[in-house]
């Protein structure tokens, strides 16, 4: 979903702006106006960088943001100096929250394609749109990723070659966590490999939650029919490997690849993950449902929320910065400015 900047300013200009008394009116109307909409966290946290353009917001990827026209069509892809180095005007939408593995869901004449952060499409326009909950475009996951053609479900690289053949039998394919995806099948739950192969599932068990040979000789049948619950992996545990942060499992199986500079703990289903100076939150599939717009800056030290640190859903409320007063202020689960209260 597009993020427009409205003339709200990170955390630290607002506490510059505090203190002058001249201001001090504006800055609380403007506050209030952000939570009573439900405007995204913007005006906490995303430093947005000075440029000429009149729309910019951030994107997924930390360093560079999204400049758009006032009807909301992309513009370009500009750097953390304000300078343009990825002209968007030839499409139509782009998905800035699912920019991963170098590459940008755009989307032209109603379809999809990727282009790389140089803005050379090396997948081309010619996929459907998902129409799924999450959007119409999914990000690169593990160099793969899910597609629609004709209707029908499939998975390319990022070359653009097709790795799982498209297919009206798939309902659904997941996106690859641990070098394997989960695909339903003909009402039947497989495990393929990065090369479209079938493979075991990596958790040891049926989706009825027993062992492969208890499976085998009780109703494989009937086993094979039942869906797939919504969250396969029940809990996820942060891990760190050479200076990088990540998830296992708990068999010490990696879920989440370790590309991070810090994490906190899943709580309600998300976790907080930081790149640099910025953080986001990801599900427990892996996604990054709220992109990377946070910073410590505006995190009173040695202070908590409901008992949890910054950057931890309680209650449905992430705490992620301060206001000079002192009054928190939380995202809810869809990045979306809200009352700590």
């Amino acid at each position: 979903m597009r993020q427009r900047s409205l003339s709200f300013l990170p955390l630290p200009a607002l506490v510059r702006l505090w203190s002058s008394p001249t201001y001090a009116l504006y800055l609380c109307l403007g506050v209030l106006l952000a939570i009573a909409i439900g405007m995204p966290a913007h005006a906490a946290s995303c430093k947005l960088p000075k440029s000429y353009y009149k729309n910019v917001s951030c994107t997924s990827s930390s360093g560079y943001f999204l400049a758009i026209k006032d009807f909301g069509a992309p513009v370009a892809l500009i750097n953390s100096k304000g300078k343009a180095v990825v002209d968007l005007s030839r499409y139509q939408e782009i998905k800035a929250d699912k920019i991963a593995g170098g590459l940008i869901p755009v989307q032209r004449s109603n379809k999809v394609g990727y282009i790389n952060m140089q803005g050379r499409e090396v997948v081309p326009v010619v996929y459907d749109l998902l129409g799924e909950s999450a959007g119409w475009a999914r990000g690169v996951s593990e160099g793969r990723i899910v597609v629609k053609k004709n209707g029908n479900y499939g998975v390319i690289n990022t070359a653009n070659k097709t790795i799982v053949p498209f297919s009206a039998a798939i309902s659904d394919i997941d996106d690859y966590r641990g070098g394997v995806a989960r695909v339903n099948k003909s009402r039947a739950i497989s495990w393929l490999d990065k090369n479209g192969n079938t493979t075991s599932d990596p958790n040891g068990k049926d989706d009825d939650g027993s062992s492969s040979s208890e499976s085998n000789s009780v109703q494989s049948g009937l086993a094979q029919s039942k869906t797939a619950p919504l969250n396969r992996f029940t809990t996820l545990q942060p891990s760190q490997q050479d200076g990088k942060w990540g998830f296992v499992d708990d068999n010490n199986v990696i879920m989440i690849t370790y590309s991070f500079d810090e994490v906190q703990s899943f709580s309600e289903g998300l976790a907080g993950v930081r790149i640099g100076k910025d953080w986001g939150f990801l599900s427990l599939g892996g996604e990054l449902v709220i992109p990377f717009r946070f910073s410590y800056s505006g995190v009173s030290e040695n202070d908590s929320y409901k008992g949890k640190p910054a950057f931890v859903f309680t209650d449905g409320k992430a705490w992620i910065g301060n206001l000079k007063n002192g009054n928190k202020m939380c995202i809810d689960k869809e990045g979306n400015s809200i009352s700590c209260e």
